[in-house]
């Protein structure tokens, strides 16, 4: 038996002292400042070819006929587990954040935008990134913890060790930071995701000394 009540508090998940940065992806779902990796399952992939046969199978179905509504209860069990099956995926992996980081700093990404790319709309879909940011954001205001969300632009391209930006194409995958004194050699995603973490930090001291200075011309 489930009971399902309203307007129940949540009671905040205990503090860790801990933040991070998270970059999504396709080769992988995620991978933290730490260097922490979490796969993509791409659940729609492992099920397109059963996804395929099964609208053909509708088709060909005479219209009206039991042997349709069968069909077409078949296609649409199908899509359900596909959908359950990234929705299931999104709570686990979101719940693990939150239980080890006070704050998670991710990139403000327009989704809309990025699927527009037909090269790469099928995996950003399934891969399902702004589905997972709002389920994140809505477990860390009932768990007491913060999502900030950071401008994408160059968090590739910087290096974050120096900071030295080099413009590099989507191929290299582990770059090396050309600056002498510097030499990073790091996986792209892991170095954005660094970058994202300091971002964050500098957005959220931003914040705070604004909100300083606006209490100081207040005379509080």
């Amino acid at each position: 038996m489930c009971f399902s009540c309203t307007d129940v508090p949540a009671p905040p998940l205990p503090a860790t002292g801990r933040e991070t940065g998270i970059d999504v992806g396709l080769k992988v779902f995620l991978i933290t400042a730490a260097g922490a990796i979490v796969a993509n399952p791409r659940p729609y992939r492992y099920a397109e070819r059963r996804l395929k046969k099964a609208p053909r199978r509708v088709a060909q179905r005479k219209k009206g006929s039991q042997r349709r509504r069968k069909a077409v209860g078949h296609l649409q069990r199908a899509q359900q587990t596909v959908q359950r099956q990234r929705t299931d995926f999104h709570h686990k992996t979101a719940l693990a954040l939150l239980l080890l980081y006070d704050t998670i700093t991710l990139e403000d990404l327009r989704v809309a935008n990025l699927v527009r790319n037909r090269h790469l709309a099928k995996s950003i879909s399934d891969a399902g990134w702004a589905a997972f940011r709002a389920l994140l954001e809505a477990k860390a205001a009932c768990a007491g913890r913060r999502v900030v969300a950071v401008p994408p632009a160059s968090t590739s391209q910087d290096c974050s060790g120096c900071g030295r930006r080099v413009r590099k194409s989507l191929s290299v995958r582990t770059p090396i930071c050309p600056n002498p004194d510097c030499g990073l050699v790091l996986d792209r995603d892991e170095n954005a995701a660094k970058n994202i973490a300091r971002a964050g930090q500098a957005l959220r001291g931003a914040v705070a000394l604004a909100a300083s200075k606006n209490r100081e011309s207040a005379g509080l």
